[in-house]
């Protein structure tokens, strides 16, 4: 049997919400032990976002699969304590919290690199480890708003737009995936570990600020469903709510459009000649393809003349249409992800694989556990009796409790 590319590999991940999560559940994927951190009875805030079936969260399910759960209070002694012992032999450790409470908890990079010099150490935060906003709060949200993502989000007269999907938690996990592998390969040519600072608001503003300004004396801004600069390059409206994308930038392409919407005159219309003069009457441009469209009873119509013909588009799926995509299902990109063993009424989520492929290695998605699921299994191994185990838990449950 294959080995797993992560097999032996020790994880602590002390991360909360999802970014941090869904990168300790990727390393999981490949067979890495991630141990989750999770504070006494309420656990990682995702445990709560809905939607919940059997009181139980799908999307805890999802970012935390495949990996075991340890409750410790890291403000009492005991639980820093036992986070050492852990991190002594661990290979890797990921954490969110905002930045200086590992340091306030003696948990951060300088002190367990003291402990253990060859540690991975991965923060996930908004703003960054670093700088005059690093001890700000936030999420995807935010990060969303300060890096220009918004700004370039939404029609052009109307107001900035939220990106439909937590984008900066996504890409923020998919970087500390990424470089935990490759501070490990750094790890093996070098025994040397070290601090990765990932920062979602940096994340998308790497995606989304363009700051020519300075030459072009224009600021960037969001041009809605068309392109500022090409045409036809954009969203066009059919019937029944259904949409479809057209890039038809050349000459060549443009007269395949031209031809596929019986209009061929157009190709030779003046206004029309080149792309400069198409985007320059890309209202008319736009109402024509349009009207083309609302003549056709749906725009799978329109999609598969266009595609017949070679000129770039695609019908703009829902979920349904994702799901039932043949593409898509033929190539392994959706998955069935198991639930967790309390969910008896689902068993299976169906949901979006990991967004690559290797030739050598595959994901194998475990089950996310149940809350506290290893205490016993994990602090035992530590040295401490079940007895004790049982006390601590108890005092802090009550603590916790106390709290509410």
């Amino acid at each position: 049997m294959r080995k797993k590319l992560y097999e032996g590999l020790k994880v602590i991940d002390a991360t909360n919400n999802y970014a941090g999560p869904m990168a300790g559940a990727m390393l999981a994927d490949y067979g890495a032990d991630v141990i989750h951190i999770e504070k006494p009875v309420l656990g990682d805030d995702n445990r709560f976002f809905p939607p919940m079936i059997d009181g139980i969260s799908i999307n805890y399910c999802v970012s935390n699969r495949g990996k075991k759960s340890l409750v410790l209070d890291l403000k009492d002694p005991r639980g820093a304590e036992s986070f050492k012992k852990l991190a002594k032999d661990a290979d890797v450790i990921l954490e969110s919290y905002r930045p200086g409470v590992m340091e306030r908890l003696g948990l951060d990079y300088q002190a367990i690199r003291e402990i253990n010099p060859r540690i991975v150490y991965c923060s996930v935060s908004a703003y960054g480890q670093t700088g005059p906003y690093a001890d700000r709060p936030g999420y995807d949200v935010i990060a969303q708003a300060v890096s220009g993502m918004m700004e370039m989000t939404g029609d052009p007269d109307g107001a900035p737009t939220k990106i439909g999907t937590a984008i900066g938690d996504w890409v923020g996990a998919l970087n500390a995936f990424g470089c935990i592998g490759t501070a490990l390969y750094y790890r093996e040519r070098t025994r040397r570990g070290q601090h990765i600072d990932i920062a979602l608001a940096r994340s998308l503003m790497w995606m989304a600020a363009k700051l020519d300004h300075g030459i072009t004396g224009t600021a960037a801004t969001r041009t809605g469903n068309h392109h500022s600069n090409l045409a036809p390059y954009g969203i066009f409206q059919g019937n029944h709510g259904e949409s479809v994308v057209i890039g038809a930038l050349s000459s060549n392409l443009w007269t395949k459009l031209c031809d596929v919407m019986n209009k061929p005159e157009l190709a030779e219309d003046p206004r029309f000649i080149s792309n400069d003069q198409r985007v320059e009457n890309k209202r008319v441009l736009i109402e024509m393809i349009e009207e083309w469209l609302r003549g056709l009873d749906s725009v799978n119509t329109a999609v598969d003349a266009l595609m017949e013909a070679g000129v770039p588009c695609a019908k703009i799926y829902n979920m349904m249409d994702i799901d039932e995509d043949l593409h898509y299902n033929a190539c392994g990109w959706i998955a069935d992800m198991p639930m967790a063993n309390d969910m008896k009424s689902v068993r299976t989520r169906r949901f979006p694989s990991n967004p690559f492929t290797f030739s050598e290695i595959q994901a194998a998605y475990g089950v996310a556990p149940n809350l506290g699921e290893n205490n016993h299994e994990i602090l035992e191994q530590l040295g401490l009796s079940a007895d004790e185990v049982d006390a601590m838990q108890g005092e802090w449950e009550k603590k916790a409790n106390s709290k509410k």
